[in-house]
This record gives C-alpha cells, structure tokens and sequence, in this order.
C-alpha cells in the first residue's frame, strides 16, 4: 500500500526542485508538467502534485490539438484497462495512465485508470480525485457520479456524499439510487464503527464512556442497557458463526435500535441486506426506511430542540432546514422508487400521496390516493386526502362528493369525520353556498367547539344574521 503524502514532507532537494518548476510555469508550462510528472512517480501518494499536474494540464489541453492525441488516447489505452485487485501492478497502471493523460488530458478511460489503480494501491484520496477530475469533463455522467459518492462515504466526507445524491436526483429525479447513497452516506460512521474485531473492549465502540457508565448504574433488567451490552455481543458473537444466517444481523440490529444507536442499527440491517439471502427481503427493506426515517426524525428534534434554545441562532436554524430537507429527500428517493418496484402495493402510493400534496403537488397526488383506495388500511384517508386534492385545485363538486362518502361512511364523531365534515363545509362556503357550509360547520361544532376554527365561523354566520339595530 502506498501511503499518502504532503509536498511539504518530501525530500528538501525535490521541494526545491519543485520551487523552480513552479516558478517556470509561465514561460515554459512543458518543462514544469514534465517535472511534476517525473516526482510524481516517486511519490504517487503526493496528491496535491497530482493536483497541480493535472490543473496545468487541463489548462494547456487546448493548445495541444485534440486531433492526434484523442486518438492516441483511444488506442493506446486499451491494454492497459484494469480493474482494481484484478490489476498485478498498479502502480505501473498509474504511471501509463498518467502517460495517457499528459497526451490527452481529456481522455475518460485514463482517468478511470487511475481512480481504479489508486484503490488498488489503497490511497482512496486520489481515487476521489480521479472521479472528480471525470465529472469536471462529464458533469452528467450518472455513473461516475455514483462512483464518487460511494468513495466518498468510504472516506467518511458524508456532506460530499450528499451533495452527490442530490446532484443525481437533479439530473434524472427518478434515479433510486441516489437516496440509496444519500442514506448510506447517513449512517457511514456507523459503518466504520462496526468493525468490532479492531476493539478490545466492547465499551470503545460506545459512543461516550459516560454515557455507558451512566447507562449501567441505571440498569436493573436483562432489557435494559447493561443487559442489551451483553445481547448486543452474543448477536455479533453469532454473525461471526453463521455469517450467511440473517436473523442475527436482524437481531444485532433490533438490540441497537433498542439500546439507541440507530446508526449501528441502519448498519447493520444494511449488512443483512447485502447477504444472499437478505437481497430480496422485502421485510428487511422496510425495516431499514423505518430506521433511517426514525434516524431523520431523531436529528430534526435535536436541532429544533437547539433552536428553541437559541431562536436567533441562524447556523442552527440552517441545520435545522436541512435535517428536514434530507429527510423529505429521502422519502421522495425511497418511495418513488418502491412505487415503480411494488406498484401494487397501495400503501406506499398512498404514503407518496401524502408527500406530493404536502408540496402542494395536487395533480400528482390525484392518482396515487384513487388508487390507494384499495388498501383497505388506509381507504378511508385516502379518500379524505383525495377531496382535499380536488378541493386545493379548485374542483369543489368532486371534492363535495369525496368527503360526502366519508360522511355517510363513518358512523362515529371521530377525528376523521370531523375533517370530512369541516372540509365539506368549506367547500360548499367557497361555492357561495352559506347556508350549506353552516349546516356542515354546526355539525362539527355541536361535537368539539375547538375544532380548527368552526367556532369563529359559528360565530361569523350568527353575527351577518344578527339584525341591525
């Protein structure tokens, strides 16, 4: 493995051989790129002088001519293409990638030539680099893109990570793959932290040794944290012994959820899936979105929790719409793509529905909550939902006829009802129909005076009937 390294750690003489090409640039760009190039081969894991190459090189392509040196690019490129491990030396790979590129700057093959050669020499920064140098020539190129993001993750920079999933989703919206990333990248330090074998002592891979010990003194069940310790070690204990057995990485998973570390508990529900046995686990897809929404929830509680501490604090309040942004993000990536999936499956139309309409997405939400009526579970929401559609559109007659059904459906004054009612009553006022809407409003407020605000439109329709005196 080669290791990363600072220009500033190199050999003084090659420090000050650098100086002077640096100080060349200007008047002979050649020489300097040939320098850099020369030192790069010693250093590989320099990459700030790969940097610094590769932007001079970038800067001068056009004045190379792109005629011969594509084509030579193209040629001369094709025995060289490996793929990570699979390549018997990589460092070679590096260095007639390098070659390649300094005949065309431009050339997509050779880049990836060193994204993949670096991996396989265990310097992932250069990695991320070769694949950000590729999306700077091909900005929309999807799979590159999911390339670095993956890198990304794999180097701990989640923000860079997110940033790509966003892109993805700005490029082609229907992409599942970027809440897939956006996701992962979430729980990415949950990732590094479960490799247990690298500790001792099962307390290190707490997050706070207070915390742990504070846990401990509180507990007095097997169900409690001191308990759910020892649980937590004999699920891992028992994913050791039987790697391919998902139910230990279900179990070890549930105990986390239960002890209050989500991330490991989304980490851990992920390994599962990653097993042959967990890929087409449907119930075990479902449990890693609940996770990951409780994960979301989680966060925005604790900085809207920092905002209520500090109301004029305006980097919390950015984080705070960002923790809801993430999250609305997610569920729009996650559902969309269970949708296409599962297009049978009635409920998570009915749950994109709910997220469309509180975009005020109504004519995309009208389709998902027609047919969401037949899911029993949610039938009656649905309909609701649907009239309320109809309804922010302006079509008050066929939203009349929705919350008419709800109406005449449901035998009890419950919330639902009320809603129904209330929804109708504004519906028949917005038709200019007043003695309607007051049947319908008097109606929800003979039950619950409280409701919403009926009680000012009690109170506004008895005062334009009061006679004037």
């Amino acid at each position: 493995m080669i290791q990363d390294v600072e220009i500033a750690q190199l050999d003084p003489r090659i420090i000050k051989q650098l100086e002077a090409a640096d100080k060349a640039t200007l008047s002979d760009a050649a020489y300097t790129m040939e320098i850099y190039s020369s030192i790069l081969k010693q250093y590989p894991g320099c990459l700030e002088l790969r940097k610094k190459l590769r932007n001079l090189q970038l800067k001068y392509a056009g004045k190379a001519g792109k005629g011969i040196a594509g084509m030579l690019g193209k040629v001369t490129i094709a025995p060289f293409l490996k793929k990570g491990k699979e390549d018997p030396d990589p460092q070679a790979t590096l260095e007639k990638a390098e070659l390649l590129i300094s005949k065309s700057p431009s050339n997509i093959a050779a880049h990836q030539m060193v994204a993949d050669a670096a991996r396989a020499l265990g310097i992932l920064t250069t990695t991320a680099f070769a694949l950000e140098t590729i999306k700077k020539i091909q900005p929309k190129d999807l799979n590159n893109i999911k390339s670095l993001a993956n890198v990304y993750i794999e180097l701990g920079e989640t923000e860079s990570a997110i940033e790509m999933g966003n892109l993805i989703v700005s490029i082609n919206p229907r992409d599942g793959d970027a809440e897939d990333i956006m996701k992962r990248a979430s729980v990415a330090a949950a990732m590094h932290r479960g490799k247990w074998e690298e500790s001792e002592d099962f307390r290190t891979q707490l997050k706070d040794e207070a915390e742990a010990q504070s846990l401990e003194q509180a507990s007095k069940t097997m169900t409690d944290s001191k308990g759910l310790e020892g649980l937590i070690r004999q699920a891992y204990d028992k994913v050791q012994e039987e790697p391919n057995n998902i139910n230990h990485y279900r179990q070890l998973s549930d105990y986390y959820q239960r002890y209050g570390d989500l991330e490991n508990a989304i980490a851990w529900i992920q390994h599962a899936r990653e097993q042959e046995a967990g890929k087409g686990d449907v119930s075990l897809e479902e449990k890693e979105r609940t996770l990951t929404l409780e994960y979301f929830d989680h966060s925005i509680v604790q900085w809207q929790e920092a905002c209520n501490r500090e109301p004029e604090n305006q980097e919390w309040k950015k984080s705070l719409e960002t923790a809801i942004a993430n999250k609305k993000q997610y569920q729009f990536g996650q559902l969309e793509s269970l949708v296409e999936r599962y297009p049978n499956d009635y409920g998570y139309r009915y749950e994109l529905g709910i997220l469309l309409f509180e975009e005020e997405n109504f004519d995309a939400c009208l389709q998902h909550f027609q047919l969401a009526q037949r899911n029993a579970k949610v039938r009656l929401d649905a309909i609701l939902y649907l009239g309320r559609a109809y309804s922010r559109k302006g079509f008050q007659d066929m939203a009349i006829e929705q919350f008419s059904i709800l109406k005449s459906e449901i035998q009890v004054m419950d919330e639902r009802k009320k809603d129904a009612i209330y929804e109708l009553g504004c519906c028949h006022e917005s038709m200019g129909n007043k003695e309607k809407a007051f049947e319908e409003y008097k109606a929800v407020y003979s039950t619950d005076i409280s409701f919403r605000d009926v009680a000012d439109k009690i109170n506004s329709f008895y005062q334009q009937k009061a006679p004037t005196p």
